[in-house]
C-alpha cells in the first residue's frame, strides 16, 4: 500500500489470454456451453506468481493496462494454439484473472497491436475497459492507442507500440530514440519524465541524465512457435510487471517484478555403450 507521501503506478503489458501460452484464470467456465476450461501446468505456474505480485502491491493507487490483453483470433498459428478461440470469451477470460486479484483506485487502458484485440470493427481493449470501469478518456471513449498522464507532478507518456529487436545492444536504440523524440519536441508534447512502452516482451530501463526515464514492461506469455520459429535463443521474454513510485518530493523508483524459473524443455540422451 502506498503512504501519503508517494503515488504507487502498476504497469501491465502483454497478457494475450487466451493463448495456451499466456496466463489463464483458474475455474474458467466456457460462457458459451458451460464446461470448464481448465488450466495446463504453464498457466497455474503463471497464475501463481501473478496472484503473489497482486497481493503484495495491491491496493495501488493507479493501473495501467498497456496492451495486448487477449490473444485474438492467432492466424498465424493456424488456430492451433489457442485455449480460447472467441475473442470475447478472450476478454471475459482477462476481466475475470484482472478483477478477482486485483484492487485499484483508478485505471487505463491503452490499446494494443489489431491483429490480437481488434476483430471486423470491435476493438476488445475497449469492451474491457468499460466492463472494468476504467477512466473515460475521450468523449464516449475508455480506452486510447497512446496517453499521457500527470501524476503527482510527473508526465508519463503511455502506448503499446515501440520497435522491437533481437539485438541485446540494439534494443535500447528504440527507447532512447523515443526519448530524444520527446525532449526535441517538447514544445509540442510538453515536458515528458517518463516514458512507458509495452509490446516487446522485454523489460528495459534507459534513462538520460536527469532529463527522462524510459522503460519497455515484461509480459505473460511465455514463447510460442510462431515467435520460436523466428529466433530461439532471441524469444525468451520477461515476464513479470513493473511498478512505479512516484515520493511527494518528487523522486521517482521504477520496481521490475520480474518471473524467475521459467525455462525451455531439455532432454537428457543416455547412450549405452562406449
Amino acid at each position: 500500500m502506498s503512504s501519503i507521501n508517494e503515488v504507487r503506478i502498476v504497469f501491465i503489458s502483454d497478457v494475450h489470454v487466451g493463448s495456451n501460452y499466456a496466463i489463464f484464470p483458474p475455474d474458467f467456465i466456457n460462457p458459451e456451453d458451460g464446461s470448464p476450461v481448465p488450466q495446463n501446468p504453464y498457466q497455474k505456474q503463471l497464475y501463481r506468481e501473478w496472484e503473489k505480485i497482486a497481493g503484495k502491491l495491491s491496493p495501488v493507487d493507479l493501473i495501467i493496462l498497456l496492451g495486448d490483453l487477449t490473444e485474438g483470433p492467432q492466424t498465424k498459428e493456424k488456430f492451433g494454439t489457442l485455449k480460447l478461440p472467441n475473442i470475447q470469451h478472450q476478454a471475459e477470460a482477462f476481466i475475470q484473472l484482472f478483477s478477482k486479484t486485483w484492487k485499484w483506485k483508478k485505471l487505463y487502458v491503452i490499446r494494443g497491436t489489431d491483429y490480437h484485440v481488434a476483430s471486423l470493427g470491435v476493438h476488445i481493449e475497449e469492451y474491457i475497459a468499460r466492463r472494468l470501469g476504467a477512466e473515460k478518456i475521450d468523449a464516449d471513449r475508455y480506452s486510447a492507442v497512446d496517453l499521457t498522464l500527470k501524476v503527482a507532478g510527473k508526465s508519463i507518456n503511455v502506448a503499446h507500440h515501440v520497435g522491437v529487436s533481437q539485438v541485446p545492444h540494439y534494443r535500447f536504440t528504440p527507447l532512447a530514440r523515443e526519448m530524444w523524440l520527446g525532449k526535441l519536441f517538447d514544445d509540442y508534447f510538453g515536458k515528458v519524465d517518463i516514458v512507458v512502452r509495452g509490446h516487446v516482451h522485454y523489460f528495459l530501463l534507459a534513462q538520460i541524465e536527469n532529463i527522462m526515464r524510459a522503460f519497455t514492461c515484461p509480459c505473460w506469455q511465455l514463447p510460442t512457435p510462431y515467435q520460436r520459429k523466428r529466433t530461439i535463443f532471441g524469444s525468451n521474454p520477461s515476464i513479470g510487471l513493473v511498478e512505479v513510485e512516484i515520493s511527494r518530493d518528487g523522486e521517482i523508483g521504477i520496481n521490475p517484478y520480474l518471473l524467475t524459473g521459467f525455462r525451455p524443455r531439455s532432454v537428457e540422451v543416455g547412450l549405452d555403450g562406449g
